[in-house]
């Protein structure tokens, strides 16, 4: 089951990953996503539970509240919204896009976390801080 990781490592997490990618010459490694997954509105424990078991162990979740941050290796954009449509199909929700990935986004994990934060402020209305 993967663990679950304080919203306070997001950004040293991500200057990681971005300096192992700058280290591989592998191309299919220079991507990677974060998504938005909204559960506030969820009591359900058992849902929150199967999140939890969806995501692959290299995924890294992040607890925002009662929401959640996933970031994902090796997933570009596609792959990111797929995942985000299945999830949001599965819990009833509306689709909302709330998805950046890197390099697109943001070429530095300043850049990146600030079109997440507008992202998110978008199509939930929710002020992230980190």
């Amino acid at each position: 089951m993967t663990e679950f990781f304080p919203i306070s490592t997001l950004r040293s997490l991500i200057l990681h990953h971005i300096a192992l990618i700058d280290r591989s010459d592998t191309y299919n490694t220079h991507e990677f996503a974060l998504l938005f997954l909204k559960m506030a509105d969820f009591d359900n424990l058992d849902i929150k539970r199967s999140i939890q078991i969806i995501f692959r162990d290299s995924d890294i979740i992040f607890n925002v509240g009662e929401n959640y941050i996933i970031l994902l290796p090796k997933t570009n954009w596609n792959g990111a919204f797929e995942l985000l449509k299945g999830l949001q199909e599965f819990l009833d929700q509306e689709f909302q896009d709330s998805i950046v990935t890197f390099p697109d986004d943001g070429g530095c994990a300043d850049g990146l976390l600030d079109s997440f934060k507008n992202v998110v402020k978008k199509y939930y209305d929710i002020e992230l801080d980190f």
